[in-house]
Order: C-alpha cells, then sequence, then structure tokens
C-alpha cells in the first residue's frame, strides 16, 4: 500500500467545531510541464499570428512543413514504442520553434525530411523530450544550415563598421533592415516624452530594429514580441530567469568591451543592440536555450552554464547578424551541460559527505 494512499482527491480536515476542505494534500511549487508547454505555444503562436497579419506567407509554409515533419515523427515514435497517447503541443512547440528559426526562402520539401529524420533520432535513438541531452530544434536547424548554408542570409559586416560607433545605425542606412513607416514619428516622440528625460536620443530605424526587422527568418523578426512573451514567461515561473539572464549579460558585455579591441574600435563602444536584435539572440535565449533535459539541475550549474553559453555565443555569433550562430551555441553547450552536470553532482556529493563526516556516531556513545 502506497504512503498516501489514505488521501483522497479532496482532504477533509476537522479543526475547532468545523471542517475545512481542500482539493488536495499538495501544492505544486511551479507550474507543470503540461502547463508550462501552453505557455511556451500560446507564446509562439502569437509570433505566427504576426506572420499572418504582415502576410509572411513563405514563413508560414515553412512552419507547416516543420509540424508535419514533427507530427508525423509523433506517430512513428507510438507506433515504434507502441504507445497509446501522442505528446502533441510538444510536437506543435518543437515544430513552430523550427519553422520561425528557419529561412522562409528554405525549401519546403528540405525542411519536412530534414526536420524528419533529425526529430526521428531524437526520439527513437536519444529517448526523446526531456531524456535527450540534444536540443532538437537547434539540431535542426544546425543541419539545415549545413546542408543549405545559401539560403541563411548573410549580412555582412566590413572591418570599418565594427570600427564605427554605431554598426547598427551604418547597416540601416545601407538598407540591411528596411524601416517601417512610422519609424520617425515614434523616434522623435520617445525622444521627446522619454529619452530627453535621460539626456540622450536614438536615431531613427532603432524602433523599426525592434519592432519588425524583416528578416527572412522569422524568430530574428518581432523583437518587440519577444521580450513581452519573456516579461510573461518569466512572471508565471514557466522558465527559470537565472540562464537566459547571465547568458544575455555575458554575451552583452562581451560585445560591448571586447568586440571593439579585437576591431581597433572605440573603447566600450561596441553595439550590443545590434549583438541582441539581429541573429535571434533574444528568441534563443527564450525558448531554446533552457530545453528540458539539457541543462543542469542546480542553480551553481546553471549559474555556471549560462556564463558559459554567453561566451559562446561571443565566438558563433559574434557581434551579431549570425543566421544560425545561436543554434549552434545552443549545440556546443548541450556538449558541455553533461559535464557541468558531473561537476555538480561530484560537488554536492563532497558536500554532502562532509556534512555527513561531522555528524556525531550515536552507536560509539
Amino acid at each position: 500500500m502506497s504512503l498516501f494512499s489514505g488521501f483522497s482527491k479532496k482532504t477533509a480536515r476537522k479543526s475547532r467545531g468545523f471542517e475545512r476542505v481542500e482539493l488536495g494534500p499538495f501544492r505544486y511549487l511551479r507550474p507543470s510541464v503540461t502547463t508550462e508547454t501552453y505557455f511556451i505555444v500560446a507564446a509562439l503562436v502569437l509570433q505566427v499570428v504576426m506572420l499572418f497579419v504582415t502576410g509572411s506567407f513563405p514563413s508560414i509554409f515553412v512552419i507547416c512543413a516543420s509540424l508535419s515533419a514533427a507530427f508525423l515523427s509523433e506517430f512513428a515514435d507510438a507506433d515504434a514504442r507502441s504507445k497509446d497517447s501522442f505528446v502533441w503541443m510538444l510536437d506543435l512547440m518543437m515544430g513552430i520553434s523550427i519553422g520561425l528559426l528557419l529561412p522562409s526562402t528554405y525549401p519546403l520539401v528540405a525542411v519536412f525530411f530534414v526536420s524528419l529524420c533529425v526529430l526521428l533520432v531524437n526520439k527513437l535513438v536519444l529517448g526523446g523530450f526531456a531524456r535527450s541531452w540534444v536540443n532538437p530544434v537547434a539540431a535542426t536547424v544546425a543541419v539545415c544550415w549545413i546542408v543549405g548554408a545559401d539560403y541563411f542570409p548573410q549580412i555582412s559586416i566590413t572591418a570599418e563598421d565594427l570600427q564605427s560607433r554605431n554598426v547598427a545605425l551604418s547597416l540601416i542606412k545601407n538598407g540591411a533592415f528596411p524601416m517601417v513607416p512610422l519609424d520617425a514619428r515614434i523616434t522623435n516622440f520617445l525622444n521627446a516624452k522619454v529619452f530627453s528625460v535621460l539626456g540622450v536620443s536614438i536615431p531613427d530605424g532603432y524602433v523599426s530594429l525592434f519592432w519588425d526587422s524583416k528578416s527572412v527568418i522569422p524568430a530574428f523578426r518581432f523583437n518587440f514580441l519577444t521580450l513581452i512573451s519573456s516579461i510573461v514567461l518569466f512572471a508565471f515561473d514557466v522558465y527559470p530567469v537565472l540562464i537566459p539572464c547571465l547568458f544575455m549579460a555575458v554575451y552583452g558585455l562581451l560585445v560591448r568591451v571586447v568586440a571593439p579591441f579585437l576591431c581597433a574600435g572605440p573603447f566600450l563602444q561596441g553595439d550590443v543592440i545590434l549583438a541582441y536584435l539581429s541573429s535571434g539572440t533574444l528568441f534563443g535565449a527564450l525558448f531554446i536555450l533552457q530545453w528540458r533535459g539539457t541543462v543542469p539541475m542546480m542553480n551553481r550549474g546553471r549559474v555556471f552554464y549560462g556564463i558559459t553559453a554567453g561566451c559562446v555565443a561571443f565566438f558563433l555569433v559574434g557581434a551579431g547578424t549570425s543566421p544560425a550562430g545561436i543554434a549552434f551555441t545552443v549545440l556546443v553547450m548541450n556538449v558541455l551541460s553533461p559535464l557541468i552536470q558531473v561537476m555538480e553532482n561530484r560537488i554536492e556529493r563532497k558536500y554532502t559527505e562532509s556534512i555527513v563526516e561531522g555528524v556525531p556516531n550515536e552507536s560509539e556513545d
């Protein structure tokens, strides 16, 4: 008999003449995996809605191709394992994430077959969601880049651009990032009503880069929506905030300090805004960096994980405009994460042994 077999779905307690009815004897410290998945899918669906609103139907077709592959892989996995249930929401989350990180110009047939093969390997060989040490979304994007790198956007940044104080502004003026029609009005309003209080101003074009960068990779486009989604997901404790914050802080610090030094640019003038808004950094930090089963469990390991991820991103993503650097960053961290977990387990074991050794043995007294 189970220790908790005496508990019913509703537990009644009598205290001082009155009865108190509770829904259950336990309380969740954070949302369940199912609830978390619903929140994440809702945030991803908002990105798809924006694609509909902006008429970006080629990107929607790519998402449909990756979704089809995700659902078919679930059918194949269920058949191979003789499962009676299907985890549709997880496949919906993976399929949308893959489609958002691929260029709208990528061949649909290639998207379908690459996604299908990677997801089948992830489920049948590596164990699937929360059991696999490899992030299936990042792996799919990386394979697609290896197979067809020419389909990914290439925004060239010259050494002269990196030596300037404002790389993003140079790219905006060169037409690399198109401006939305209301950019000038919104910029003037923000400068007059908000930034004037701080004694600073922003140039035209940054609002467009933040609202919709017009990238062929949908995950790079709606940075404002991604930022709002992150606030909501963190507020409802869907994602732990430690790893993303450390990742963004370390990556931004390296871009600000080290990048100008390497390129003989102005001291402490690296363009952090470009780095955050042009390579899917916000999207990657929120939706794929903390994939279940691929991150350490303890805070000590998560701190090291977040700091290391920021350093790896600086070398792979650079100062921005990398089309697939964030996916490769996640894969590198997938390789390093088991090593980090081994280290933190050893530290915890030594700590536990030290406590046990310090407790007096009653049998000796």
